[in-house]
């Protein structure tokens, strides 16, 4: 694995970054596609959304990874509050994300769930890129495995424990990408023969899907937190997204029932 891709004198581009930005574009690309179809109407309210997004997510990965994974205020937590390779949580980008196009519909008067479901499309396609820029980087990694599909990181600047280096891990970084590619592709289909009736299954899909995949795949992580109830934090995110998803499915059909 690669976590710095090249250096030109100071200059280092890594991988993960890259590997964000070719996703961001992608996804964007895709939302541009559908944007008439998503509720946007002009071109600057599409470039609007696409700041909202980028500013909405990364403030909220940003933050709930550092007080996931940092003491509070501590050394580690300021060196990773401006590092350029590490420190980004999928599930603050769940919470700060629709956050930021919930306030941007309100402003610009777009139907929230519509939007919100096309973008539940793009996200799982962008998420796909975000963890081979993990791979690259040596985060997110497994625990160490016997099996042959193992994977091995060598390079010292990798994310992964010391000790760990040169030991198969379980492969959780390819396994995501492979997962929410999957889920892009099924909810897209989903997505062109819901988009006319009521707003809010992609959303739900979505929710319900990564959340289940990201609860099963914490048994694997070798990099886990604590969190409530027995379960690692990345777990209690998990459940929160499948409430989501059933609160979401449950105001959509009392709306069904209401028409």
């Amino acid at each position: 694995m690669r976590p710095i891709l090249f250096q030109l004198g100071p200059l280092k581009v890594y991988g993960y970054g890259v590997m964000i930005v070719l996703g961001g574009i992608l996804g964007f690309w895709f939302l541009s596609r559908r944007g008439k179809k998503a509720g946007i109407r002009s071109d600057d309210d599409f470039w609007l959304l696409v700041n909202v997004i980028l500013v909405s997510g990364f403030v909220g990965g940003r933050v709930l990874f550092l007080f996931q994974y940092t003491a509070p205020f501590s050394a580690q937590f300021w060196r990773t509050l401006i590092s350029p390779s590490e420190g980004f949580s999928v599930f603050g980008a769940f919470a700060g994300v629709p956050l930021g196009i919930w306030l941007f519909c309100r402003w610009k008067k777009i139907p929230f769930v519509r939007l919100l479901d096309n973008i539940c499309v793009m996200a799982p396609l962008w998420h796909v890129f975000g963890r081979a820029g993990c791979l690259l980087a040596g985060c997110c990694y497994g625990i160490p495995t016997k099996e042959p599909w193992g994977i091995v990181f060598t390079d010292p600047r990798a994310m992964v424990p010391k000790a760990w280096l040169g030991v198969p891990l379980q492969p959780t970084e390819p396994f995501e990408m492979v997962g929410n590619a999957l889920i892009a592709l099924v909810l897209y289909q989903v997505l062109k023969r819901t988009e006319t009736r009521r707003p809010g299954l992609v959303a739900a899909g979505y929710f319900a899907a990564y959340g289940t995949m990201r609860f099963v795949e914490e048994y694997w992580r070798g990099d886990t937190v604590t969190g409530w109830l027995g379960m690692t934090s990345g777990q209690n995110l998990g459940v929160g997204l499948l409430l989501a998803a059933a609160a979401l499915l449950t105001w959509r059909s009392l709306c069904i029932r209401s028409s």
